[in-house]
């Protein structure tokens, strides 16, 4: 990126900052209540979902940030979050998320147990698919809020892995869309996007009969054509079509019993691309559709009278399935149908008591599941390079958050027993030896983590974490012997500082900001590739900051990771710094909302990937800096004919600029101008 590029960027944005401020202080009456592209702000609380008030390192995407964005696929939203990187790409079948540095091996292996997903609380992915198959497949109208926690925080309700992280995404209901006693509501959205010629429709179905009863019905349909880049030049195997549902139930039975049953499904179709969806591995051109099923039932029991019991049991199931349909048998991996269901049960409680001083809120949970596993080809037995299998599992965990006046300190544990039994792996068709049919191996972990914050002031806090997992073996793990009986572990050390206020430069301005350290030790490693060392070392600064008035909101994040092995060679995984900064303002009693944003990317030379070049995608190879500008316009008309019709404008690339981010196996999307329109009746 020339220096004139990255000037022009920076300056754009500058110069846009005092004509919102101008324009703010021109005004005769200002409304106090402000938001930014990101969020809905209230005076006081964090326009990104800076979370001041806990030890945890956490950002929330709220509903109005997925709409401000108007991204098409989830992996646009999450690569905007401090300390989350995708890995190989920005398209729903090809991307996979890196949370400081762990998760998805770019270039590589789509997705591994350092790195939880969970959806409505029922956990996904743990496979490594060459990036076949994820959350990030699934169509991002359907989800409210996405929570995103770095680090292993509050990881352990799911997980004993979760060394780099846990997404929680949460589905829309139909209380979302009923206001002022309605009973029934239909929301229709169209958009479209030049880039890609992007096309997509959202329909909603919003019933609640009576105060007991709510239901909503969701149908959406995306399809985009390959994008172009900042150069023009097409980008393969980025086109996808992408149609989705969703049926939710709530029925409050009694002020105490409630139930919530959901089912979702999305499917992606994808026609004549490179199998591991970006062409830079494998060479072969498959046709696959993929299809993801996630449901569950739930009781909940929550006496108002009693704080010790609030109990939640709860039927979860996942459905994973990739079906790649492809002429060549040079290997059977090309041809195989990818399949991973998940069932589970689990019961949990929250209970919130005092022991004299202390106040508790102890949360406790058993969850008893099972992982199946196939991946039939041609042959008629599963692929050797994924082996099919049982993945059966019961976990115990329990967390207690104490507060002591200024001091709040939460234990967490886990304990995970695992069962990994090999079925359907028949030798005739073995390529190399593997595991032989009734093959078990049984694995124990017991992890946790203590954490604790202190409050020096109404405004200024201290925080700091210190937390041990391990990555019990997966299915995958079956074929070498030398994976299958080790865990890999990790600790981890956070520090940090937050500040919230308000009153600070202005009357009724609202400042709050976060500053976390983290430092981690990978060792037993068996997902990343080094011969000459199994221990991995990394540490990194996460900041996140806002500021309201007046007159306009901003918000600020920035993150920076290191990452070596402990041979002293790079660990190519470690994400490349980055910083971004939003501008906005609203007008119009804020019924016209205003933004910009500006994010830097460094240059990243800290690798020993391949260098990048026509041929070569080089997803771990030197990257170059780059300056990327957006803009968001909405406008939410609040009375008469057009009261309750949203119209939104966003610029993404505004200056068309050609860039490749490190750990993208391909160039980013150039401009793109997307328009939507919704109303709800």
């Amino acid at each position: 990126m020339t220096t004139h590029t990255s000037l022009r960027a920076l300056v754009t944005a500058l110069a846009v900052a005092p004509v919102f401020a101008t324009s703010a202080i021109a005004q005769d009456s200002v409304d106090t209540s402000f938001g930014d592209y990101i969020g809905t702000v209230t005076l006081g609380e964090s326009r990104r979902g800076i979370q001041t008030d806990t030890a945890t390192s956490q950002t929330e995407i709220s509903q109005e940030e997925l709409d401000a964005r108007q991204a098409s696929t989830l992996a646009e939203l999450l690569g905007t979050i401090p300390g989350v990187t995708l890995s190989n790409a920005a398209t729903p079948q090809g991307s996979s998320l890196n949370i400081r540095g762990l998760g998805a091996d770019a270039g590589v292996y789509g997705s591994n147990t350092k790195v939880s997903v969970v959806i409505d609380g029922v956990a996904k992915g743990q496979e490594e698919l060459y990036r076949q198959g994820s959350m990030l497949t699934m169509e991002p109208e359907l989800f409210k809020n996405v929570k995103v926690i770095r680090g292993p925080g509050e990881s352990f309700r799911f997980s004993a892995g979760a060394v780099g992280g846990t997404v929680e995404a949460v589905t829309k209901d139909a209380a979302d869309f009923l206001v002022d006693g309605d009973t029934f509501a239909v929301r229709q959205k169209l958009s479209y996007g030049t880039n890609a010629d992007g096309v997509m429709s959202s329909t909603i179905l919003a019933w609640a009969p009576n105060d007991k009863l709510d239901i909503l019905a969701f149908y959406g349909y995306r399809k985009n054509e390959n994008y172009t880049d900042g150069s023009g030049a097409e980008q393969p195997d980025t086109a996808f079509e992408l149609p989705s549902s969703l049926v939710k139930l709530k029925y409050q039975a009694t002020d105490a019993l409630s139930l919530t049953a959901s089912v979702s499904k999305t499917k992606n179709h994808l026609t004549d691309v490179s199998y591991d969806y970006i062409g830079s591995i494998m060479v072969a051109r498959v046709d696959a559709d993929i299809e993801d099923t996630t449901a569950y039932f739930a009781l909940n029991y929550n006496p108002l009278d009693n704080d010790l019991l609030n109990l939640t049991a709860k039927l979860t199931y996942s459905d994973e399935l990739i079906e790649n349909i492809s002429d060549t048998t040079t290997s059977d991996i090309y041809n195989a149908d990818n399949r991973t269901e998940r069932l589970a049960f689990l019961v949990e409680n929250e209970a919130i008591f005092s022991t004299g001083t202390i106040d508790h809120t102890v949360l406790t949970g058993i969850e008893i599941g099972k992982r199946t596993r196939t991946s039939i080809s041609h042959t008629g037995a599963n692929v050797n390079s994924t082996p099919g299998g049982t993945d059966e599992y019961i976990a115990f965990y329990a967390s207690d958050e104490m507060m002591l006046g200024n001091l709040t300190v939460t234990p967490q544990l886990r304990f995970e027993h695992q069962k990994l039994t090999s079925i359907g792996n028949t030798a005739e068709y073995r390529s190399v030896a593997g595991p032989a049919d009734g093959t078990e191996h049984e694995k124990d972990a017991f992890v946790g983590a203590l954490s604790a914050r202190y409050a020096l002031t109404d405004t200024l806090a201290v925080f700091g974490t210190l937390a041990y997992n391990e990555n019990m073996p997966i299915l995958d793990d079956l074929r070498d012997a030398a994976k299958i009986g080790v865990s890999e572990k990790a600790t981890t050390v956070e520090l940090g500082v937050s500040y919230d206020a308000v009153d600070v430069f202005a009357q009724n301005d609202s400042v709050k900001a976060k500053l976390t350290g983290f430092k981690t030790r990978v060792w037993d490693n068996t997902t990343y590739t080094n011969t000459a060392s199994d221990e991995i070392d990394l540490h990194g600064l996460e900041f996140e900051a806002s500021y309201v008035n007046t007159a306009y909101y901003m918000d600020f994040n920035a993150s920076m990771t290191r990452g070596e092995w402990s041979d002293g060679a790079y660990f190519n995984n470690a994400p490349a710094d980055t910083v971004q900064v939003t501008l906005g303002k609203r007008f119009m009693d804020d019924q016209l909302d205003l933004a910009v944003e500006v994010k830097h990317g460094w240059a990243n030379s800290r690798t020993s990937g391949s260098p990048r070049s026509s041929t070569n995608s080089g997803a771990t190879g030197p990257s170059a800096d780059y300056d990327v500008v957006g803009l968001t316009a909405a406008y939410r008309p609040q009375s008469g004919w057009a009261e309750d019709l949203e119209i939104r404008a966003s610029v993404d690339n505004l200056f068309d600029e050609y860039y490749q981010p490190y750990l993208s196996g391909r160039p980013a999307l150039g401009r793109n101008l997307t328009l939507s329109l919704v109303k709800t009746f």
